[in-house]
């Protein structure tokens, strides 16, 4: 059916600006003897964009010292810390970061504590719900859209239409680094209630709430003259920029 071209084309269809810390200089000096290092440092939790330890101390002000896995502590990122457990904001999505800390002594510094390595999420992890329904779904009677991304790479997304929800589940692949304008490739397998495979783009803006704009078509089953968007080509490149805009969804994030 016609309906049906259209409709696989744009039912999975949902559719990075970070901001990073300022380095300080560190101007204190350590006092291992006096100051007691940190120690069990752990890893309590990551976000796209965030980290929270948790550490054993006797002190009540610390510094955290974050950067690029192996880097030597005195040449990374300083966060000052108040309270225990604490969140490190502002990382880079899908990447991987070495924190240390240490304790704040009447103006001196401990030394280092071991240091722990943590990951934040790819920024599609999370849940979604449309602000925007894409008008190439809205033309199917398609009036809301939800979406939760996971961690585990499965997903699943909720259509509403005339008061009858249908579910979408299966697994996706997105690209660990975006192009310079935010922008992700990703791979959907969907399982449930059918299998077929969809490709596409997203990017994702952070805000409050973060907001995606996000664009698939089906490749497998291949449809007739639809071939999805690319990163290079950018927003509106569904069959070579054919579908115009009408197949972006937009989303806040929940």
């Amino acid at each position: 059916m016609k309906m049906s071209k259209f409709f696989f084309l744009g039912l999975l269809s949902l559719g990075l600006i970070f901001t990073g810390c300022s380095d300080d200089d560190d101007d204190e000096t350590p006092n291992p003897t006096a100051c007691p290092t940190p120690t069990d440092v752990l890893v309590d939790g990551a976000t796209s964009t965030t980290v929270t330890l948790s550490w054993v101390s006797t002190g009540s002000s610390w510094t955290i010292e974050y950067g690029s896995p192996g880097f030597s502590p005195g040449d990374g990122t300083l966060v000052d810390a108040d309270t225990n457990p604490f969140t490190v904001v502002g990382l880079d999505g899908d990447s991987n970061y070495d924190f240390y800390v240490r304790t704040v002594c009447d103006g001196t510094l401990s030394a280092a504590s071991v240091g722990v390595s943590a990951e934040t999420a790819n920024p599609l992890v999370g849940s979604w719900e449309a602000y925007d329904v894409s008008p190439l779904l809205a033309g199917l009677g398609i009036t809301a859209i939800s979406a939760d991304f996971r961690g585990d790479q499965t997903y699943t997304v909720v259509s509403s239409s005339d008061g009858a929800q249908t579910t979408f589940e299966g697994t996706y692949t997105a690209s660990a680094d975006a192009n310079e304008e935010g922008i992700y490739s990703i791979v959907l397998n969907q399982t449930v209630p059918n299998s077929l495979t969809s490709e596409g783009i997203f990017a994702v803006y952070v805000a409050s709430p973060d907001s995606m704009w996000y664009e698939v078509a089906q490749t497998d089953p291949a449809i007739t003259g639809v071939t999805p968007p690319t990163v290079e080509a950018g927003f509106g490149s569904t069959s070579g920029g054919a579908f115009g805009n009408s197949n972006i969804q937009k989303y806040l994030r929940q």
